[in-house]
Order: structure tokens, then C-alpha cells, then sequence
């Protein structure tokens, strides 16, 4: 049972990961220690309150993308969902934690999973 199943069972109700997700904006840059406190503070009032962060581009193809952070039992579907819409997956390599899609123009997404709410066998 995964951890967010076994948090539902305790409270006696029904877990529905696929209605729950978190979107992060991401920003493409080379220089996001300089960068990332301005929208940080443009968005939330306070240049501390940067996301999660994620490796720095020194060439970004594109200047912003969208995380979407799923369930790790519904990634499979948010992704086939994305490529039956016309999507392209361009980057598998780090699944299931991250995999990287594209729309017909070049730009490009991320469905995210934090592999560690996932059940260790």
C-alpha cells in the first residue's frame, strides 16, 4: 500500500491520486542563484521562498516550463494522456521520477514524481 493509501485507510476514507496534483513553474536560466529570488519574491512576497530547484541549463531552449508533480501510481496515465493529446515524450531518462514532454511546438513540460512517497519493497 502506498503512503498516501495508508493515510486515506487510516482516516477510513478514499484515496484519489489522479485528482491531486502540484504545478511549479519552472525557470529556464544560468544563472538561477541570481535569478530565482526575483520571481521568488515577485510570486510570494519572499526571495527565500524558491521551489525545489532543479539543474541549471547552460544553453535553456525555452525560458520557463511547467513541473506537474503526480501521484506515483497515476504518472503512467498523466503521461499516455499527454502523448494521446499530440504530446511527444523527449526524455524518459530519469523516470519515473521526472519525464520530459513536448507539445507539437517544442515546449516542453515535466510530469514529476517524488519517488519517495512510493512504497519501498
Amino acid at each position: 500500500m502506498l503512503k498516501g493509501e495508508q493515510i486515506a485507510a487510516d482516516h477510513k476514507v478514499v484515496a484519489e491520486p489522479a485528482s491531486v496534483s502540484q504545478v511549479e513553474l519552472g525557470l529556464d536560466t544560468a544563472r538561477s542563484a541570481t535569478i530565482a529570488p526575483v520571481w521568488a519574491a515577485l510570486l510570494t512576497g519572499s526571495a527565500e521562498s524558491q521551489g525545489r530547484g532543479s539543474p541549471s541549463d547552460e544553453t535553456p531552449r525555452q525560458r520557463f516550463h511547467l513541473e506537474v508533480y503526480v501521484a506515483p501510481e497515476v504518472a503512467e496515465q498523466r503521461i499516455a494522456a499527454a502523448v494521446a493529446a499530440g504530446g511527444t515524450v523527449v526524455d524518459d531518462s530519469k523516470a519515473p521520477m521526472l519525464t520530459v514532454i513536448a507539445d507539437q511546438d517544442g515546449n516542453e513540460g515535466i510530469v514529476c514524481v517524488d519517488v519517495s512517497a512510493a512504497k519501498k519493497d
